[in-house]
């Protein structure tokens, strides 16, 4: 902190001369300044530009010389201006001390007043915007009567300059002047130029207290305001720079000043750290670091200087830093450089695995043979990869369009009308994402044109297939039925009732296989047909065949469907055992019939079961019997199937079989 305070003095005196410049050109009409200067040099900073600016503005300036000559006066002058010709114009006069302040051989206050008062009075009346004036003081060395006035002549001026056109500065040369002297023109001028610096002056006393001589105790007051003033001052200093260290030193950031030449004024605890060293006032980037990184650094700086910000990321002894730079105006005018830097080495590890992981998601993305998009929530397109641009005839740099929002997230299929005016197929996925920051929708187009075509190809052909099977069945059927009426014919030409007997079950069993395909026929699919229908309408129909008796069918069947392969099979043992039943049960034409069908954990099962005698005692259920035992035997094998048969007490025909086959 100490450093930074010296460097800051420093610019401070390097403002010193721009500030006396300031306040000359900031002078107004009412002003009453005194310089007190140690040197030529210094005199000259001051008293030849007063002098100047008061003839660009048009005032009218006199020069009163008592230390140097009016020659010399001239000669210092006419290095910048010509004398000559302002003084001819009248816009400058350069007269003795004895034409003013001791004319006569005296110094009377009253008429020196006169004197400025006259002189404004006339300048203003021959068009000057108003009256200049600076003196050179050293006459009162020469102790002429009337130079013990001078306090007094100085407190009346400042009474006289507010609201007159006129405005003045008083020299003192401070070598030539007592301590005392130069004390009473303290008192009596509330600005005061010295070493080139301007200054508030604290020991200023009204004119007022001066001329009724309280000027002592008023002076005692003063000192003893400034000593408070001082301590509080000093009290505040010490609190700034407690607060700054707290402040500046606990920043999570680096922080630092520099001068106009890239020299550090001011650097943080934190800067201090990254460079190693605490002894950094004064020194550049190139004392601080290599010379890589400190080029980089420079180059920042004059970007800061010349735009007034600049934000760059500078790699210094292996971290990355993102620096922040504004320019500002140092104490002594010119132009310096201010920064916070921040350590972002991890956020740079971050962003780049993230441009990774987009490279490497663009790279599968561009490649994909799938359309893909990115829209935003408004439907904005924000992204297409080649086969996306493809499929919807978009050029390369095709985006921004407006392509809408799917309403739902989950949408089989779409159409779009492709670039070259035909319909394109496909189905659509969306998903939420992110895209460079924004809430977007990812949409995946997976095209099924082709896949399209071919089904409607195979669902025409599928009819067309189906046309005919339907067509295939519904001839079975018919050719069943003409085999069924040739059987009919030749069994009523039959005499011997056994062989007819034969005849009719065969011609029930064709009838039976008839039905069958007539149900396929009539069904909605080919795949299989409704069981449980076949079997009433079976039955319906081998009841027909036996009119004289009366006989009451139960059913108890479940909605069952099966194929043809197993329909076919299971249709003639339903048909040999209610043939059976229809034939042998019921011999006193009246009795009940009772036929099951369910399905079991994918087994079908089929009962047909009666109400009439039973079985012989000697009947063997496994060799017994005529053709349609061993018929249902061998059909019952044909499916994979178990026949039972239970004939104590009624018959009953039992078939287990898988509903599909093995």
């Amino acid at each position: 902190m100490e450093n930074a305070i010296r460097r800051i003095n420093d610019l401070i005196d390097e403002r010193r001369e721009e500030d006396t410049l300031s306040l000359i050109r900031g002078m107004e009409a009412g002003d009453h300044i005194c310089i007190i200067y140690d040197d030529e040099a210094e005199w000259r900073r001051i008293i030849v530009p007063f002098i100047i600016e008061g003839l660009r503005r048009d005032e009218r300036c006199i020069y009163i010389a008592s230390q140097r000559t009016c020659e010399t006066i001239r000669e210092e002058l006419g290095r910048k201006i010509p004398v000559s010709m302002f003084e001819a114009g009248g816009s400058l006069r350069i007269m003795n001390e004895t034409e003013a302040y001791t004319e006569g051989g005296f110094f009377d206050p009253e008429r020196m007043l006169d004197l400025l008062e006259s002189e404004t009075e006339n300048a203003v009346a021959e068009g000057f915007t108003g009256l200049r004036v600076t003196g050179e003081m050293s006459w009162v060395l020469r102790g002429l009567p009337g130079s013990e006035r001078l306090i007094e002549y100085e407190a009346r001026l400042n009474n006289f300059f507010p609201g007159s056109d006129c405005l003045a500065i008083c020299q003192y040369h401070r070598q030539l002047f007592s301590p005392d002297v130069i004390r009473g023109v303290l008192l009596t001028h509330p600005i005061v130029v010295w070493n080139s610096g301007v200054y508030r002056n604290p020991y200023y006393i009204s004119p007022e207290l001066i001329l009724s001589g309280e000027e002592c105790e008023r002076e005692v007051d003063n000192w003893l305001e400034n000593i408070k003033r001082e301590n509080e001052l000093l009290r505040s200093l010490e609190n700034i720079k407690k607060l700054y260290d707290e402040f500046i030193n606990h920043s999570p950031w680096i922080v630092f000043l520099k001068d106009f030449r890239s020299r550090y004024v001011i650097a943080n605890s934190r800067f201090s750290e990254l460079v190693g060293t605490e002894d950094i006032t004064g020194k550049t980037d190139f004392d601080l670091m290599d010379r890589e990184a400190a080029e980089a650094c420079l180059e920042s700086d004059r970007i800061a200087l010349r735009d007034g910000e600049s934000y760059t990321e500078e790699e210094v002894k292996g971290r990355v830093y993102g620096v922040y730079k504004f320019g500002f105006k140092l104490p002594d005018g010119r132009r310096g450089v201010g920064g916070f830097a921040v350590d972002i080495t991890q956020r740079k590890v971050y962003e780049r695995d993230i441009e990774t992981s987009r490279n490497n998601f663009l790279g599968i993305v561009e490649n994909s043979p799938e359309p893909m998009v990115i829209v935003d929530l408004d439907g904005k397109l924000l992204y297409s990869n080649p086969a996306g641009r493809k499929f919807f005839g978009w050029p390369p740099d095709y985006r921004g369009g407006h392509i809408g929002v799917p309403l739902r997230r989950e949408i089989p299929e779409i159409r779009v009308l492709s670039a070259d005016g035909q319909v394109r197929v496909a189905e659509m996925m969306v998903t939420d994402t992110v895209w460079e920051g924004r809430k977007s929708l990812l949409i995946r187009l997976h095209d099924i044109t082709r896949l399209r075509e071919y089904e409607i190809s195979l669902k025409r052909s599928l009819r067309e297939k189906e046309v005919m099977l339907r067509e295939i069945h519904h001839r079975v059927k018919n050719n069943l039925q003409i085999i069924s009426s040739l059987l009919n014919l030749q069994r009523c030409s039959i005499q011997d009732e056994r062989a007819a007997d034969v005849f009719t079950d065969s011609v029930n069993r064709v009838k039976s296989m008839a039905m069958i395909h007539e149900k396929l026929y009539q069904s909605e699919s080919l795949a299989d047909l409704p069981f449980s229908e076949y079997i009433i309408d079976l039955v319906s129909e081998i009841r027909s065949n036996y009119p004289e008796k009366r006989i009451s069918v139960n059913y108890d069947m479940e909605d069952i469907h099966l194929d043809i392969n197993r329909a076919i099979p299971a249709g003639l043992i339903v048909n040999e055992a209610v043939t059976n039943s229809m034939k042998h049960a019921f011999k006193s034409g009246e009795g009940e019939l009772i036929i099951r069908l369910f399905s079991r954990e994918g087994m079908v099962h089929v009962e047909v079961e009666d109400d009439g005698p039973g079985l012989p005692a000697d009947f063997d259920t496994d060799t017994s019997g005529g053709l349609g035992m061993d018929l249902m035997r061998n059909l019952a094998s044909q499916l994979d199937g178990e026949l039972r048969i239970r004939g104590d007490d009624g018959v009953r025909v039992s078939l287990v079989f898988p509903a599909q086959k093995n």
